[in-house]
């Protein structure tokens, strides 16, 4: 009899025997899945993001500085508008009284001028509620910009609604060129000779019981006088005065 090949029945849902799909062959699903190597060595880590931990502090620390000092400005500002508002300051007034010379020594070979000046000045404070302390301060004279003689300003306490005369000694040497001296030659014939009197005073306003802190005032009076020679008052042609006062 012939031979008839055996055809052996396969259920549905049992595995398929490894000659179908080759003998040690993986799933679909493994066919996906890349290898998981260890990494080589000498090979980088990758870089960690850097912290900002630090910067934000600094951060932090400026913005609280800078709230602060814009919290002191508008605090010191809301007190200097009430403090204007209530006591209404005014500035003072200064004046050149009189001005004596007690000393002109006039050295034609070495150009030098010797001199020695007596300043009375009139301070007129006009507030009603506010007081002034000058703490002392430094005046000079000069001669159409070339400096005579210098001296110190009194220290005194002006109180509300008063006037001060403090009387100032003022004393120098100057070298004088040849132009400075023909200049002042010429002025004195004719008797009109400009003096520049600049005082620069530390002073401190009293707002009632407060005292607020050092400011600077600056007193510029021109003076036009008839002449200048020792041991006699000046006559005084013409005066004006002006005061600044610099926080």
């Amino acid at each position: 009899m012939a031979d008839y090949h055996k055809i052996h029945p396969v259920s549905v849902g049992s595995p398929a025997p490894d000659n179908v799909y080759g003998k040690g062959r993986k799933s679909s699903r493994d066919e996906h899945e890349l290898p998981v190597t260890a990494p080589q060595q000498g090979s980088l880590a990758p870089l960690q993001p850097p912290r900002r931990k630090r910067h934000g502090r600094c951060c932090r620390c400026l913005c609280w500085t800078v709230l602060v000092v814009v919290v002191l400005a508008v605090a010191l500002g809301a007190t200097a508008g009430i403090l204007y508002a209530v006591f209404k300051p005014k500035i003072p007034d200064f004046h050149v009284d009189r001005l004596t010379v007690t000393r002109f020594d006039v050295n034609a070979t070495s150009q030098t001028v010797t001199d020695a000046f007596e300043v009375e000045v009139t301070a007129t404070n006009p507030n009603k509620r506010i007081g002034i302390y000058y703490d002392g301060g430094e005046v000079t004279a000069s001669f159409n910009g070339t400096e005579l003689c210098r001296g110190a300003f009194p220290t005194l306490y002006q109180g509300h609604q008063s006037t001060v005369r403090p009387r100032i000694l003022l004393a120098g040497e100057t070298r004088f060129d040849s132009d400075v001296a023909a200049q002042l030659l010429q002025q004195q014939q004719a008797g009109f000779v400009p003096l520049t009197v600049l005082a620069r005073v530390p002073i401190r306003i009293k707002f009632g019981a407060v005292k607020l802190w050092k400011m600077t005032g600056k007193a510029r009076c021109s003076l036009v006088v008839d002449n200048i020679r020792a041991g006699r008052q000046l006559r005084i042609r013409s005066n004006s005065c002006s005061f600044k006062l610099k926080v």
